[in-house]
């Protein structure tokens, strides 16, 4: 029903409800004490209930399965997938450690980590170098991948052997037999 400015005014209804009424003609919400419409409000202090003073959500929800309350941060961690067994989740946060350098690491939280390194001016021939991981692998060492980088181009291919895999390390060397040509030897390793 719309709002009539030519209608007499109704005397006998009581004045609070004739300003809620005027209140409803100009489209505000008022209160009807003091018919301060929602437009002045611009303050917290003109605000009532716990709207004023609220840090937190009256009621919890959950984010993600994280319970919240607006009260402090939370952290998800994102779905990797399911689990082909039981069809549960595989939770997967990207870092579960690291060490970022020259030799270094990057751990994941599934526990799969990925290391590399490189052994600086050593000689390409067959003589084997022993490399230490930064991080010893709890489990299994998968597979290590090496490559050889030289300032000084030689005939023949040289390719990088790599033995002894262990949680610790591995040996490395270069496949021919040459004098006095060295290098840098480039590795990668994967393991859990």
């Amino acid at each position: 029903m719309a709002y009539d400015s030519n209608s007499p005014e109704d005397t006998t209804v009581p004045e609070k409800i004739r300003e809620n009424f005027r209140a409803l003609k100009e489209d505000k919400i008022v209160a009807a004490d003091s018919a301060t419409t929602a437009d002045s409000a611009t303050t917290a202090e003109s605000c009532t209930g716990n709207a004023v003073t609220a840090t937190k959500l009256a009621t919890t929800v959950n984010i993600n399965g994280v319970s919240f309350d607006g009260s402090a941060d939370i952290v998800i961690s994102q779905v990797g997938g399911k689990d082909i067994a039981t069809t549960d989740d595989i939770v997967v946060t990207f870092d579960g450690g690291h060490f970022l350098d020259t030799d270094g690491y990057q751990k994941l939280s599934n526990g799969f980590i990925v290391q590399w390194g490189v052994l600086k001016d050593v000689s390409l021939n067959q003589i084997f170098h022993s490399v230490t991981f930064p991080l010893e692998f709890p489990t299994s060492a998968f597979n290590v991948q090496a490559t050889i980088s030289m300032t000084t181009i030689v005939s023949g291919a040289i390719a990088p052997v790599v033995k002894d895999i262990g949680l610790t390390g591995f040996s490395v060397a270069g496949d021919h037999v040459f004098d006095s040509n060295t290098g840098n030897i480039y590795w990668l390793a994967i393991g859990l």
